[in-house]
């Protein structure tokens, strides 16, 4: 249908028509508005009858100030969210209930976890007289608002902040100015180093020498002095990275110490040669002691420490060591001061090899809970020791030497992790050093060539087999090289006839093996436990396509690839297990 353009038609609507029409969509207003408020009325209905309204009161506190507490605590980013809000004032956002239950709650508000400066007055009004957890990560914003937060100084209980150096000047006026009555930890660290000015010292002015609950003390980076009243009946203490005029002698080390009765946990980063400005007298007695720990450590300072400390034989330790030298001994003589006296039993060694760092492990389980770290957190581990290699001490071996100095041993597991390539010497010594071996697990970008070799040696008694305790092997992330699960069939059948069997074998994303090599493990070996991966060493065409296992490797290369080898980044000294760099 086409409109005609002839003016003569003209439409009619006339001033009536245009009222009716805004009279009805007035009323079709008011109709959606009352859908829209009975549909809000059926949702608050339907949340209503959810199961969780139907909770107690105080269930539904404790399950708000458990995700705020874990928000709070294990949020390692220190940076406000995306969109500013505090996780507390998130939960006022689900609905009318939740709401009225967070507000009635003041623990919710109290916890200040990086909060925005346009946040913190609603924070603190909410949180009433509740005690405050206080948490600055970000030193930049953290300077926006310490100020503020800081005025409220005498209700924190938990206080710790990153500042950047041109404020912390700044920000120690603001903890001098009021006690902290509450303050039972208090965390301090410093981003970076300023250049252009000096920043100051935490003194005993500091809380105005007035904080009687505080147990728990970490420094960073941070100026401070060593007779402050905040070094005083602590729990925990944790201090790295000091600087030149913070740098203690080991007298004033010993005399903040002997301020620490009830000490449990000690953290100290000691790059620095401690002045031994002291004659060793009576040893500082810490008897609650369970964990000490010293990071980027001279192995001198450790000594020296560890000469002048009297604490339990159970212990936790954990070193990080710049290049150790010849006083090695020295070193467990000092920590171990009564070896033949009652301890823990240890049961488990843990190796981590590398070019420029070496690591061991001493647990009293027969299992490892945790992955390598040089101060793990797993509670079985008793000893853990982490030093940079020098030319004179990248020799594996060295581990074996360090478990021959360790108290109350019986090693029934050892777990190595290599990127160098370990010989066979390494493996007939902790043969030798470790008669009641059980169990081998074996991972990294090492091969396992010369652990076959040595396992393959030995008399026709049990007794002259290497390892003769041994009944389990596993593997993760290793190249078999061609004939090496073989090999391996043999050794079991081999051991097998002399009554020391291997009975478990675990095989975890190992190379150049398939199912049909599997198999016929499986016919010796009683429990095989592969995880089915299927990967190969053929390599593409410039390679020729052939195999790349360590054992075709040598055929095809010869000469040619000792001579890669020797002129490779390690320089390989066959009959030392030594590497240096080339």
């Amino acid at each position: 249908m086409t409109l005609s353009n002839s003016p003569d038609i003209v439409p009619r609507m006339g001033s009536g028509v245009i009222e009716h029409c805004d009279t009805t969509r007035a009323h079709v207003d008011k109709d959606i508005a009352a859908l829209a408020s009975s549909l809000r009325g059926c949702r608050s209905r339907r949340i209503s009858l959810s199961y969780i309204s139907w909770l107690p009161l105080e269930i539904l506190t404790t399950i708000f100030t458990y995700i705020v507490e874990e928000d709070t605590f294990k949020s390692h980013t220190g940076t406000p969210r995306p969109n500013g809000a505090p996780i507390s004032m998130t939960i006022t956002h689900v609905c009318r209930h939740w709401r009225q239950v967070a507000l009635e709650c003041p623990t919710l508000w109290a916890y200040l976890n990086c909060v925005p400066a346009n946040c913190l007055d609603m924070m603190l009004e909410r949180s009433k007289k509740i005690a405050l957890v206080v948490i600055y990560r970000s030193p930049g914003s953290l300077r926006k608002c310490f100020q503020q937060i800081l005025s409220q100084l005498p209700r924190i209980k938990l206080l710790q902040l990153c500042s950047y150096p041109w404020d912390v000047n700044r920000i120690l006026d603001c903890l001098s100015s009021q006690p902290a009555p509450l303050l039972q930890s208090f965390k301090f660290s410093v981003a970076g180093k300023s250049s252009f000015r000096v920043m100051g010292s935490i003194s005993d002015a500091v809380f105005q020498g007035r904080a009687p609950l505080l147990r728990s003390v970490e420094l960073m980076e941070c100026t401070f002095s060593w007779t402050s009243c905040i070094f005083s009946g602590l729990r925990t203490l944790d201090v790295r990275r000091v600087g030149s005029a913070s740098y203690p002698t080991l007298s004033q080390l010993l005399s903040t110490l002997r301020r620490m009765p009830e000490l449990e946990q000690l953290t100290l980063g000691l790059s620095s040669r401690i002045s031994e400005d002291t004659e060793l007298s009576d040893r500082v007695p810490l008897t609650q002691l369970k964990s000490i720990a010293l990071d980027a450590c001279t192995l001198r300072n450790a000594v020296s420490l560890f000469s002048c400390l009297a604490f339990p034989v159970d212990v936790k330790i954990a070193l990080n060591l710049a290049p150790i030298g010849s006083c090695l001994s020295d070193l467990f003589s000092a920590m171990h001061k009564d070896p033949d006296g009652s301890g823990p039993i240890i049961r488990s060694m843990r190796a981590s090899l590398s070019y420029h760092t070496f690591g061991v492990q001493f647990g009293t389980s027969t299992a490892f809970k945790s992955k390598y770290s040089w101060d793990p957190h797993d509670d079985d581990i008793l000893l853990s020791i982490q030093f940079k290699c020098s030319s004179s001490t990248r020799k594996p071996p060295i581990i074996f030497d360090m478990c021959q100095m360790v108290p109350h041993r019986q090693i029934q597991s050892l777990f190595v992790t290599s990127s160098l390539v370990l010989r066979e010497n390494f493996w007939r010594v902790g043969s030798s050093d470790l008669p009641e071996l059980e169990n081998i697990q074996l991972s990294g970008t090492c091969n396992m060539r010369s652990l076959i070799a040595v396992l393959q040696s030995g008399g026709t008694q049990s007794s002259d087999m290497a390892y003769p305790s041994l009944h389990a092997l596993e593997f993760e992330n290793i190249d078999f090289g061609c004939g090496e699960a073989e090999e391996l069939q043999d050794i079991a059948i081999m051991r097998a006839g002399h009554g020391v069997g291997i009975h478990e074998l675990r095989l975890v994303k190992c190379r150049n093996l398939v199912d049909d090599r599997v198999q016929f493990l499986k016919e010796v070996v009683t429990d095989v436990d592969w995880d089915g991966h299927e990967e190969g060493l053929v390599g593409g065409s410039g390679s020729g396509g052939g195999c790349l296992c360590h054992i075709c490797r040598d055929e095809s290369s010869g000469e040619d690839y000792m001579q890669a080898l020797l002129h490779s980044d390690y320089d390989y000294d066959p009959d030392s297990d030594a590497y240096s760099e080339d």
